[in-house]
């Protein structure tokens, strides 16, 4: 018998071995269902969701979350169920054994049985392509829904219907150090899971997914610049202790996005964002706001007198680079401009200025800032210094 498969896996990977999983699904081979486990907040059901809506298109078909179908909507897809792909989050904690199927007394050629009724949604995976989630899955244990994960997870079924071909079952747990609800599954149904181990998306993934997502001008960029000054607050606080008073959130990929979004919405600064920022982060949240008090000179000042820089601390200097790459992100133009400010950067050789600079810019400004101070062969000497590649 195979043994189940643990490794890690960055998320922004996750898409990659979902296509596998399906690809194998397709060919009949050796049913195996992908199970995500990772700290809660990282993106788990955002990836499996944002794959299946990647899916649908690649397939020609029309994409639905089965939570917001209505009877009407079910109907009409089951006329034609080749065309549409359904997606479902379910977590076994908030369902029923009776979500399987309710037995009904039928009578055939003057004989009784017990006929199970199946759900909307077990109809639909078995005429329909898609995609079913199981979420927080270690949460389960009551006996008698994890006898059904048996059947979802190792016979593809829903009670008696059997699941189409087209349909994977991905399954996702948070990490036990993470969760104090955590429940051992048993090893023949692990036997059914491939493992996998997910790591929080690199904050450069992050900020990727924020700007294709939302826009780039919907969130706060303020916090790139703390998360590249302080990568180890991307993820933290995650792990349940004895000290947990059981309301102080971690930090988490999740908060960030919550708080650079609202951030950018609050027309002020304040007392409102520090409670936000604690609200979504704990004492990260306090430190990120901390970070925000540092004042700078604004992108026209700092080009007219670049050598107040000199005397900075630290988050200053990180600020001092935000508030450059924010000028060129608003107009490309502000590269040019931005050519003394960097030209007395690369004489004080402060290369972790330089190479921040960059990493806050999206690849059109990266470009356009390389191209307006390429010229001067001792900025690009102190660029090359950082050993980076910078476009």
């Amino acid at each position: 018998m195979s043994q189940p498969v643990s490794y890690n896996l960055r998320l922004e990977e996750v898409p990659a071995l979902l296509d596998l999983c399906y690809e194998m699904r397709l060919k009949g081979y050796e049913r195996c269902t992908p199970h995500l486990i990772g700290p809660p907040g990282i993106g788990k059901s955002t990836i499996v969701q944002e794959w299946s809506q990647r899916k649908a298109e690649e397939l020609g078909l029309e994409w639905h979350d089965y939570d917001e179908l209505s009877p009407q909507d079910v109907d009409r897809i089951l006329q034609e169920p080749d065309k549409h792909f359904i997606f479902a989050d379910k977590r076994l904690t908030n369902m029923d054994p009776t979500d399987f199927g309710i037995p009904r007394d039928v009578t055939i050629n003057g004989k009784k049985f017990i006929r199970y009724l199946p759900m909307d949604l077990a109809i639909l995976l078995h005429y329909c392509a898609g995609v079913l989630f199981l979420d927080e899955f270690s949460n389960e244990g009551r006996p008698n829904m994890i006898a059904n994960s048996y059947r979802l997870c190792r016979d593809y079924k829903m009670g008696d219907v059997s699941f189409s071909k087209n349909v994977l079952v991905i399954a996702a747990s948070n990490s036990p150090e993470t969760s104090e609800i955590v429940n051992r599954i048993p090893v023949p149904l692990r036997d059914r899971f491939m493992f996998i181990e997910v790591e929080p998306p690199s904050i450069e993934a992050w900020a990727e997914w924020m700007d294709k997502t939302y826009g780039p001008d919907s969130w706060d960029r303020a916090v790139l610049a703390y998360l590249k000054w302080k990568p180890s607050d991307f993820l933290a606080n995650y792990t349940e202790t004895s000290a947990d008073t059981g309301w102080v959130p971690p930090a988490t990929p999740r908060g960030w996005s919550y708080t650079a979004l609202a951030f950018k919405m609050l027309k002020t600064d304040g007392n409102l964002r520090r409670m936000i920022a604690k609200g979504k982060l704990g004492s990260v949240g306090e430190m990120f706001c901390s970070f925000l008090e540092n004042k700078v000179p604004e992108f026209d000042e700092l080009v007219k007198h670049p050598e107040v820089i000199r005397g900075f601390n630290i988050e200053q200097k990180y600020l001092v680079a935000l508030t450059i790459a924010e000028a060129i992100r608003r107009d490309e133009k502000n590269a040019k401009k931005a050519y003394p400010v960097m030209k007395y950067i690369a004489k004080i050789d402060d290369r972790e200025m330089i190479n921040v600079t960059f990493f806050l810019l999206p690849r059109e400004g990266r470009t356009a800032l390389f191209r307006a101070v390429n010229g001067d062969p001792e900025i690009r000497d102190v660029m090359a210094a950082t050993g980076r590649a910078l476009i």
